[in-house]
């Protein structure tokens, strides 16, 4: 599993200590972002997209995976990137492999986020 350069990583990121958008490149060469969901009643969500914030706030609005439409996220935990979607899903698969108690050590003191949450928006329904 390649990860990408920090510098280059563009989806959300904690690098620098700023939440960043989708870069302008060409689809093919956009990184893959591995990102760990804290929800509202405490579990953790995994999932792999192409820009973070987006799919958070997917999530948010009930758009996102079943799970988290029974399992509001609160906020952005960590987040990786890779430079392929297969190397993103094969760290998600390896991520889910852990007990709860390793899944955020699985991140780099610099890929955590706990500064760093997003906005919580309004659900549908």
């Amino acid at each position: 599993m390649q990860q990408s350069d920090p510098a280059s990583c563009t989806g959300l990121s904690a690098h620098r200590g700023k939440l960043c958008r989708m870069s302008s490149e060409p689809m093919s060469l956009q990184p893959y972002h591995l990102y760990l969901l804290e929800c509202a009643d405490g579990t953790l969500y995994t999932g792999v997209a192409l820009d973070v914030v987006e799919r958070f706030i997917k999530h948010l609005l009930g758009l996102g995976a079943a799970y988290t439409r029974s399992h509001p996220p609160l906020r952005v935990l960590a987040c990786r990137c890779y430079k392929s979607k297969g190397d993103a899903l094969r760290a998600e698969y390896a991520l889910k492999q852990l007990p709860r108690q390793h899944k955020l050590g699985f991140f780099n003191e610099d890929e955590r986020l706990a500064d760093a949450t997003l906005p919580v928006v309004g659900r549908r329904g």
